[in-house]
């Protein structure tokens, strides 16, 4: 704790105090690789400690079909059941698989990058890693609990990846929170619908959410709410053709899958079927060249 110092900040009538690391989430860290420690190998649990992260780590592989992709929501397997047993009398451990979800909220909560936990070999690593404090989204979650919206990890995780990332499809959102497509719909639907923090864009396999402009904003998010938001399909085609139009009438070059790529938000592919309905609509848009020379023009 020497090299875990507090830091302490105010915001209206909230009082924050925060650590570089959350004490909870070391504590877990340390009880998760003592209590699945394979002592049959005979190594130590070990705890790295750099200028801005921290590793833990101890001797043994998962087990019990355990794995970084499910250990969310995995129900607990225990490698030494009567180490648990002790250390639940000690109220030091549970048998409810809180430990990994308590890490991933202790973290989320302050605007912290979630642990990373890899198998390298017969080991098992908790990397963290210390980052900076958000105190807008602190606030927001002190304020959403006082309201009775407390967050779950679904919650918090979605919200992180959104904080970094300008969407989420729902593809992704189910990999990031470790649940089916089915129950990860559901979530987004909640977090759209109920708490209004989401907007949804997109239809059928391309559906794809954002956050709201004024929690946007309230979170001090990066970049623009509104500029940086992919258009709708049709609303794209619109803009694509006006652009082709423009260009044609004016002698330039027509326009890369790059070019549409920052008009839209979409992506390489989608851009192409976009250019191929387009074509279709349009019989006076051509795509000359091939690779990444190509280029669509408008040809009256």
């Amino acid at each position: 704790m020497a090299d875990n110092p507090i830091t302490t900040l105010k915001q209206g009538m909230f009082h924050f105090e925060f650590r570089r690391y959350p004490e909870i989430v070391l504590r877990e860290a340390l009880m998760n690789a003592f209590c699945h420690a394979d002592y049959r190998i005979g190594g130590p649990v070990i705890v790295r400690q750099y200028p801005d992260m921290l590793e833990i780590g101890n001797p043994g592989g998962f087990i019990g079909g355990v794995s970084p992709e499910n250990i969310l929501h995995h129900p607990p397997v225990a490698r030494n059941p009567l180490l648990v047993g002790a250390l639940m009398q000690l109220h030091l451990v549970n048998r409810s698989n809180l430990g990994v979800p308590r890490m991933y909220k202790a973290m989320l909560i302050e605007g912290k990058e979630v642990p990373v936990i890899r198998e390298q070999g017969d080991a098992v690593t908790v990397l963290l890693k210390a980052g900076e404090f958000s105190l807008p989204f602190r606030v927001f979650v002190e304020e959403e609990s006082e309201t009775g919206k407390g967050l779950t990890v679904d919650h918090l995780l979605l919200l992180a990846h959104l904080l970094r990332h300008p969407e989420v499809d729902t593809h992704t959102a189910a990999s990031l929170i470790q649940r089916s497509e089915r129950e990860v719909r559901d979530v987004l639907h909640e977090m759209e619908t109920v708490r209004g923090y989401l907007d949804r864009g997109g239809t059928g396999r391309g559906t794809y959410w954002v956050l709201r402009p004024d929690l946007h904003r309230r979170l001090m998010a990066p970049g623009h709410p509104d500029r940086d938001r992919r258009i709708d399909w049709e609303a794209a085609k619109t803009r694509v053709l006006s652009v082709l139009r423009q260009r044609a009438s004016r002698g330039e070059m027509g326009l890369s899958n790059a070019e549409v790529r920052q008009i839209t938000h979409l992506d390489r592919y989608q851009v192409v079927r976009l250019m191929q309905q387009l074509q279709e609509e349009e019989p006076q848009i051509s795509l000359k060249g091939k690779g990444r020379g190509s280029r669509y023009f408008y040809q009256e």
